[in-house]
């Protein structure tokens, strides 16, 4: 229709430089791939497929548990976070590609530790790819419910199985990356820090949208705000029994991101930005209701926030805090996808706001 053409030229040039940005970031991976790094570019797409997928898994996931909890505050705005399910495929398809790719960099390949078969690096893929399109899928069919006026039953499995999911996924790609560390928080402390990625990137699109009501990112900052202290408190629960209990099998986490350098200084820089930061930058009222102020805060946030995915793989294997070109040539790969596929989400899915629930 005509009344659709003006939106379109705007939306071309936005188009174009996702595309160019995604294929540039791929592009320039794909060099450090084949060069003499290339165990350090398959380690960068791990970072960037935890980061980005939990940013996405989280974006969909928040309507959904707004929802659950028989709030309205989100209305409006469900559109916005709904366009996260653009990043699906990119995420099916990089852990398809770390699947591939495993003989290079996965610890776990052809190697024999006490965890037996779970271990097993066919099984570990399988599992996980499993569990991810069990998700993505039912989060496709969570939005198709809605846009009917339906869902909330949806939903709550919706953010059961994300939980789930994303705890796999925590135990398996993060956790196992040391086959002999291991803690029964990794799992919980990984999903929750998802969502905390979520809700700062929806009140980042939020800050951006004109229908977005005051009211509305005053409770988006107060969400990141509680958010920041549940994953930081997860993280000091993590490191709390290594202390006072002394179990040396365990403090192996901790040590190299602690006590060596240079990875104090980022355990430093992640304490002051994402675990306590928002509670200091977001105290105000004034700083959670401007647009200008939540959405620096929320853009600074999420940088802090990809560190800290970097900060949780790195220091295993590297005892140096190399980060370069290797690790945002890819971030940059997944930033074009991701705003390519939310353009086209848009386009192709009028941006209109969700209906209310029927009521039964």
């Amino acid at each position: 229709m005509s009344t659709s053409e003006p939106g379109d030229r705007r939306r071309t040039p936005r188009t174009l430089f996702w595309l160019l940005l995604a294929l540039g970031g791929l592009g320039l991976w794909l060099i450090f791939l084949n060069g003499a790094e290339g165990v350090r570019a398959w380690r960068s797409l791990l970072i960037n497929f935890l980061f980005f997928s939990s940013l996405a898994g989280g974006l969909v996931v928040w309507p959904a548990l707004v929802g659950t909890c028989y709030a309205h505050w989100h209305a409006r705005l469900e559109h916005v976070a709904a366009a996260g399910i653009a990043c699906s495929i990119p995420s099916v398809l990089a852990l398809i590609a770390l699947w591939i790719g495993s003989p290079r960099w996965a610890p776990w390949y052809r190697a024999h530790f006490h965890q037996g078969i779970w271990l097993d690096n066919s099984f570990l893929f399988a599992r996980d790819l499993a569990a991810l399109l069990i998700f993505w899928g039912l989060a496709a069919y969570y939005l198709r419910e809605r846009r009917r006026g339906k869902g909330r039953l949806c939903g709550t499995i919706l953010v059961l199985v994300y939980c789930l999911v994303f705890s796999l996924l925590g135990f398996d790609l993060v956790m196992a990356l040391d086959p002999h560390w291991f803690s029964n928080l990794a799992g919980g402390y990984f999903f929750i820090s998802g969502l905390y990625i979520g809700i700062t990137f929806w009140a980042l699109l939020a800050t951006r949208r004109a229908e977005a009501r005051v009211e509305q990112l005053h409770d988006m900052g107060r969400l990141i705000v509680g958010f920041s202290l549940l994953t930081t408190y997860l993280m000091y629960a993590h490191l709390l029994p290594f202390w006072y209990e002394n179990l040396p099998h365990e403090v192996r986490f901790p040590l190299a991101r602690m006590h060596h350098e240079p990875w104090r200084m980022v355990s430093y820089f992640l304490l002051c930005l994402v675990y306590f930061g928002p509670l200091v930058l977001l105290l105000t009222e004034w700083s959670k209701r401007n647009r200008w102020s939540l959405g620096a805060i929320s853009l600074a946030v999420l940088a802090g926030m990809w560190i800290e995915r970097w900060w949780l793989v790195a220091p295993t294997f590297d005892h140096q805090a190399r980060l370069g070109l290797s690790e945002l040539s890819m971030a940059a790969a997944f930033i074009g996808m991701l705003g390519l596929g939310m353009e086209q989400f848009h386009r192709y899915l009028p941006d209109q706001y969700l209906p209310e629930e029927k009521k039964p």
